[in-house]
C-alpha cells in the first residue's frame, strides 16, 4: 500500500527545446503560420480576425458576429455547411474575446481539401439569414439570464467594470437589450469592416505536410483579394483608475461572490514572471496559502483563486471565491492576512521550492501537443515577444529568492489599492 505521508521521487527539471511556428505569405499577402508535430495526422486550422468586443460599436455585437460565421452563405444553409464538415470527420468551433474572434476547425489532414471550399465560402460569403440571426439572439438572450441568475457571473463583470470604467471595452458587458437592437445590417457591417480576408491571419498546427499545406492553402485562400480595410484602433482610457468598494445585494442568495485585485504589470514587464511564482504560491494552485487557510482551516469555502490576466491594452490581478454569506467580512479580512504575510516575512524555501517545481512541471506538461505549441507560439505573436521569452520564464521561476517575492508582494500587493467587488450580500 502507498504510503501517502511520502512525497513521491522528484527529478531535476531538464533542458527543453521548443519546436517553433514558421511563418509564410500566401499570394495576396495573408499570413501564415504553421507548426508541424505530433504522430496523429489531425490539423487545427485556425482563422484569427482582429474583430473582438474591443472593435465593436454595439455592446454583444461582436459576439453574434461571430456566431453568425457558421450560419449560412448564399450557397450554403447552416444545415448544409454542419452537414458538409461532419461528412468528412471534422469539427469546427467559433470562440470570441476581447481581441480576436477565432473561427478553428479540426480535421484530418486528408480532408483538407475537401473542407477548404467550405472554408472560403464561409469566410467571403456570409449573409447572415434574418432567420438564424433571429434564432442566435434569442439563444444568446436566455444564456445570458441563465447567468444572469449567478452570483459567480455577475462578480466577474462587476469586477471588470469597476476595474476598467463601462465605457472601456474591458469593462462592458453587453445585456438583453443590446443583444435584441442587433441588426442584420450591423452584422453584415462588422463582417465588411473587420471579418474578411484582409484582416485575418491563419494559424495551423497538428501532423501534415507543411510545403504541401501551405500551397493548398494558398490555393484556396492566397488567389481571393484580402482587400484591408482601414480602421482605427481605439485607445479607450481606464475610467476608474482608483480603486472602488461594490456591494451588489441579490435576493435569495445564500452566497457572497468576492472578487479583490488590482491593475498590475503585463507580459512584457520584467517583474511578470517573478510576480506568477508570488500569485502562484498566494492562490494559483490547491496547495496555495488561500487554500489552506481559507478553504482547508477556516472552511469558508469549497475553493479560492488567484490569478493574473495580461491582456493587450491593460493586464489586472484577481482573487475570486465563493462564501456563505456570513463568512464574507472574515474571509476579507484573511485574503488581507495572507498577503501581509508575504511582505513581513520571508517565505520558507521549501514551500518556493514546491511552488517552483509545481509551476515548471506545468509548463512542461503544457508543450507536449502540437495545439499548446501553437498556443504559446500565439502568446509570444500577439503580444509581439519573441521565443526566449520562456527560457526566461524557466530561468526566472527557477532562480526566483525569498527576498524578491517580499520585494514583489510590497511593490504590487497594495491592498489599499484593490478594487473590491461583492455580489450576493455581506454580513
Amino acid at each position: 500500500m502507498i504510503d501517502r505521508k511520502i512525497a513521491p521521487h522528484s527529478l531535476p527539471f531538464q533542458p527543453f527545446s521548443l519546436i517553433k511556428a514558421q511563418s509564410n505569405i500566401l499570394s495576396n499577402g495573408i499570413q501564415v503560420h504553421s507548426l508541424c508535430a505530433g504522430s496523429q495526422p489531425i490539423v487545427r486550422l485556425e482563422f484569427v480576425f482582429k474583430a473582438g468586443s474591443w472593435f465593436e460599436n454595439i455592446n454583444g455585437l461582436s459576439h453574434v458576429a461571430s456566431k453568425m460565421l457558421t450560419e449560412g452563405t448564399s450557397q450554403m444553409t447552416s444545415k448544409q455547411i454542419a452537414d458538409t464538415i461532419a461528412l468528412y470527420g471534422a469539427f469546427v468551433e467559433v470562440h470570441q474575446g476581447f481581441e480576436h474572434v477565432n473561427l478553428t476547425f479540426y480535421l484530418m489532414e486528408k480532408n483538407l481539401s475537401n473542407i477548404l471550399p467550405v472554408i472560403v465560402d464561409m469566410l467571403s460569403d456570409t449573409i447572415c439569414p434574418e432567420n438564424e440571426l433571429e434564432n442566435c439572439k434569442t439563444i444568446t438572450i436566455q444564456s445570458l439570464k441563465v447567468n444572469k441568475e449567478k452570483t459567480q457571473f455577475l462578480a466577474s463583470n462587476e469586477f471588470k467594470k469597476a476595474l476598467f470604467g463601462f465605457s472601456n471595452p474591458y469593462g462592458r458587458h453587453y445585456e438583453e437589450e443590446d443583444i435584441q437592437s442587433v441588426a442584420r445590417k450591423d452584422v453584415l457591417n462588422f463582417f465588411q469592416k473587420f471579418i474578411h480576408l484582409g484582416n485575418m491571419e491563419i494559424f495551423v498546427s497538428g501532423k501534415f505536410e507543411q510545403t504541401r499545406t501551405i500551397k493548398l492553402l494558398d490555393r484556396y485562400l492566397g488567389t481571393n483579394i484580402g482587400l484591408v480595410k482601414s480602421f482605427k484602433n481605439e485607445n479607450y482610457p481606464i475610467e476608474n483608475p482608483e480603486p472602488i468598494k461594490v456591494l451588489v445585494k441579490k435576493e435569495g442568495a445564500v452566497q457572497s461572490s468576492i472578487r479583490y485585485g488590482s491593475h498590475i504589470i503585463n507580459r512584457k514587464h520584467s517583474h511578470f514572471i517573478h510576480f506568477l511564482v508570488l500569485n502562484e504560491m498566494l492562490g494559483g494552485f490547491f496547495g496555495s496559502r488561500l487554500m489552506r487557510n481559507i478553504r482547508e482551516e477556516k472552511g469558508y469555502t469549497y475553493g479560492i483563486h488567484s490569478s493574473v490576466h495580461s491582456l493587450l491594452h491593460g493586464s489586472y490581478f484577481v482573487i475570486a471565491t465563493d462564501v456563505k454569506i456570513e463568512n464574507t467580512r472574515q474571509t476579507l479580512q484573511e485574503i488581507d492576512l495572507e498577503i501581509n504575510r508575504f511582505k513581513t516575512e520571508l517565505v520558507p524555501q521549501n514551500e518556493l521550492k514546491t511552488v517552483q517545481s509545481y509551476m515548471l512541471g506545468r509548463f512542461m506538461n503544457s508543450i507536449n501537443t502540437p495545439f499548446s505549441l501553437m498556443d504559446k507560439f500565439k502568446v509570444l505573436h500577439f503580444n509581439e515577444l519573441e521565443y526566449d521569452y520562456f527560457d526566461r520564464y524557466v530561468n526566472e521561476v527557477q532562480n526566483v529568492t525569498p527576498e524578491q517575492i517580499k520585494l514583489l508582494a510590497s511593490k504590487y500587493l497594495n491592498t489599499n489599492q484593490f478594487y473590491r467587488v461583492v455580489v450576493g450580500g455581506q454580513d
